[in-house]
């Protein structure tokens, strides 16, 4: 895997190739089994709540850190074009400081390129700096993660 990340004025962009298809990297976004494998920064498990998998489909996730500390994030689905788009609001409950109540948008976009995949991911629509940078620490440090799932390795 090989990747990168860039901040722009309200959104958080992470870039990263695996190699795998396309089809195999849009699966570990849409299968609840698979998801709760990867997501989320280094440190930190993912609890899938509810997932309704469908334009317009709620989902919500618990995030649970290493110390034990739990944080819920919530939103629906904007757009599924199964291996080449998801789309889906994000709001966070107890990390006010992330969405300040506001509802952010996040698009991942996925590329067949060069004997794999390339997934991009953007977060947007994000209140503050502090948003800004909690975000990009946790999209960059949880790509890696989908990686280790997508080559069969163990997250530690």
């Amino acid at each position: 895997m090989s990747g990168d990340a860039a901040t722009n004025v309200d959104e958080v962009k992470v870039s990263a190739w695996y190699a795998v298809g396309v089809r195999q990297a849009f699966s570990a976004w849409a299968d609840p089994g698979k998801l709760e494998k990867w997501f989320g920064p280094k440190g930190f498990r993912a609890e899938v709540l509810e997932m309704d998998f469908r334009i317009g489909g709620r989902w919500r996730f618990k995030m649970i850190s290493q110390s034990g500390d739990v944080s819920h994030h919530y939103g629906r689905y904007l757009a599924i074009e199964p291996d080449k788009l998801l789309s889906f609001t994000w709001q966070s409950e107890e990390d006010s400081d992330l969405t300040e109540g506001r509802e952010t948008r996040v698009s991942v976009h996925f590329y067949a390129e060069a004997g794999g995949s390339r997934v991009t991911l953007v977060h947007e629509r994000l209140p503050t700096q502090q948003a800004m940078r909690a975000l990009e620490f946790g999209w960059s440090s949880g790509m890696p993660k989908l990686g280790r799932l997508l080559e069969g390795k163990r997250d530690d």
